[in-house]
């Protein structure tokens, strides 16, 4: 009897220890990266923010197609105009100015 409560109090002992840690805190997605922003002084340019730039003041017909145009973050994770049919389309055959 003796032999069967040390093994049982081994056994205890032992399994006991064995219990998986608490699970940790769920894995967070990777940070969204921010919106792209028209920039240049006609928004013909799509860029990531902080990454302004300064372009020449002409106007140009095709110019137009960009104000509706989708800047946005490409597949590539870059920033840039989505081609559109609508853009194809009006590049082709810009608006009057």
């Amino acid at each position: 009897m003796k032999r069967i409560t040390l093994c049982l109090a081994f056994c205890l002992a032992a399994c006991g220890n064995s219990s998986k840690p608490p699970p940790g805190p769920p894995a967070q997605p990777p940070p969204e990266q921010g919106a792209c922003i028209k920039s240049g002084c006609s928004g013909t340019v799509c860029v990531e923010p902080g990454k302004e730039v300064v372009t020449t003041c002409e106007y140009k017909a095709e110019y137009g197609c960009y104000k509706m145009a989708a800047c946005e973050r490409q597949p590539g994770g870059t920033c840039g105009w989505t081609q559109t049919a609508e853009l194809i389309a009006c590049l082709a055959n810009p608006p009057p100015m």
